[in-house]
This record gives structure tokens, C-alpha cells and sequence, in this order.
């Protein structure tokens, strides 16, 4: 049925609570598992002063996120799965979009965080917006910060 998930995580617990869905899918399905983080760009008045901090904290967020995706990638590898982990910088739902295209995804599984009311409009839904936009299915996992 799945030849590959993709898997977009953001680093928190909440975005790993999608794991044991993914984890069972790919298990049932020998599927691939996609690990994906994609690190946005500063807005462009940050990036038209570019400093010598700016480009040292960019590169220190960097390296964290890289590491982190590989705990995440070694843990499943040693349950058994063959699984991919890729950092990316864009924006999210364009970038999550590309890689699924790019890895020839048949699954979008993710967890959503929930925000409401104010947190929402600023930081808007990923989960919501890729369900527009996604020709492809998309599990989505409703996470409250209490559930992870």
C-alpha cells in the first residue's frame, strides 16, 4: 500500500507523537520512513542585516536540528526500519510539499499541534494547509501538549 512516509517533524515531543502510527504503517507496508525538518529562513528585515551572531545562531540551529533528526533516524533504524532523515530550509509547507514529490511519498503523516485563537492566526497550520494542498494523502494526528 506505502512505499514511503513521510514524516515531518519539528524537533518537539508533540510532532513525535506521530511516530507509532508511522511506525506501524511502515512496519505492515515494508514502507521507507521520510524524516523531514525544515528550518525557515529569518524574515527578510533579519536577513538584510546579516551578522556575524545571526549567521553563528543559524549555523548553532543547524547543527542541533541535524543532530537531532539522527537520534530520531538511529532510534527507528534499530527497531528495524530503513528510514532517511532530511533537513531542508524553506518554508514549511512549501518545503514539506517539494520533499514528499521529490522521495515519491504516497503518506504525509504528522501531528498537529492544535493551536488555537491567537497562536493559530500567528503561526497558522501547517496540518490545515497541507490538506488543501497535498495531492496525496495525509494522516494527521491531533497532539495537545498534555498527550505527548
Amino acid at each position: 500500500m506505502y512505499k514511503t512516509i513521510l514524516a515531518p517533524l519539528d524537533g518537539t515531543p508533540e510532532s513525535e507523537a506521530i511516530l507509532p502510527q508511522v511506525e506501524g504503517l511502515a512496519e505492515q507496508c515494508k514502507a521507507t520512513i521520510v524524516l523531514l525538518q525544515v528550518i525557515e529562513p529569518p524574515p527578510p528585515h533579519v536577513a538584510a542585516v546579516e551578522t556575524e551572531a545571526l549567521k553563528e545562531g543559524i549555523a548553532h540551529r543547524t547543527a542541533e536540528v541535524h543532530q537531532y533528526l539522527h537520534n530520531v533516524e538511529e532510534r527507528l533504524r534499530q527497531k528495524g526500519f530503513t528510514v532517511q532523515a532530511l533537513v531542508k530550509q524553506g518554508n514549511i509547507v512549501e518545503t514539506i510539499l517539494k520533499v514528499a514529490d521529490e522521495c515519491e511519498a504516497d503518506l504525509i503523516a504528522m501531528a498537529s499541534h492544535s493551536y488555537r485563537g491567537l497562536t493559530r492566526l500567528l503561526h497558522g497550520s501547517v496540518a490545515a494547509e497541507l490538506l488543501h494542498r497535498a495531492s496525496l494523502p495525509l494522516l494527521v494526528l491531533r497532539v495537545h501538549e498534555r498527550d505527548a
